[in-house]
């Protein structure tokens, strides 16, 4: 079909995709009064039910001495608190607060929408496409990162 996306131009848009979005995560993090691996943890620490230390600073790629720095900040600021691990008490939890999520839905609810409304202008049919496209494309990426961090 001519004028159809190659897979070398598929391949190209996602790497613009990766730029794009380390440029909003530095927006985001910037309008929040943020830093950028601040805005990494919480986006670490909101999607779940916390986060120990150590586990933490193994997704950021950090040494727990810099990743106890980054959370003494957020703690600080109101976005993390530390609580007691609910089934070992010897334990710590980060967690986010209600502050951290509201903060980045403030941030990101404009973009959020505007993808909703994007997203409404394909059909079903397409709609499935692109969500096994960008399910896979998650899956290569989660991936890769599995294997950098057993390295």
């Amino acid at each position: 079909m001519a004028g159809s996306p190659t897979a070398e131009r598929i391949t190209a848009t996602t790497h613009q995709l990766d730029v794009a979005m380390t440029e909003l995560t530095k927006v985001l993090a910037r309008d929040a009064g943020i830093s950028v691996p601040e805005m990494l943890a919480l986006e670490h620490l909101t999607d779940g039910d916390g986060l120990g230390p150590s586990e933490l600073a193994r997704r950021l790629q950090m040494s727990t001495g810099a990743l106890t720095a980054l959370a003494d900040r957020l703690e600080a600021s109101g976005h993390i608190v530390r609580e007691r691990h609910p089934s070992d008490r010897r334990r710590v939890v980060l967690r986010s607060t209600s502050l951290a999520r509201d903060d980045l839905t403030a941030e990101a609810g404009e973009l959020a929408t505007e993808v909703l409304a994007f997203s409404q202008s394909f059909n079903d049919a397409e709609r499935a496409v692109i969500d096994r496209f960008l399910g896979g494309l998650v899956d290569i990426i989660e991936r890769r990162v599995a294997e950098s961090c057993e390295r």
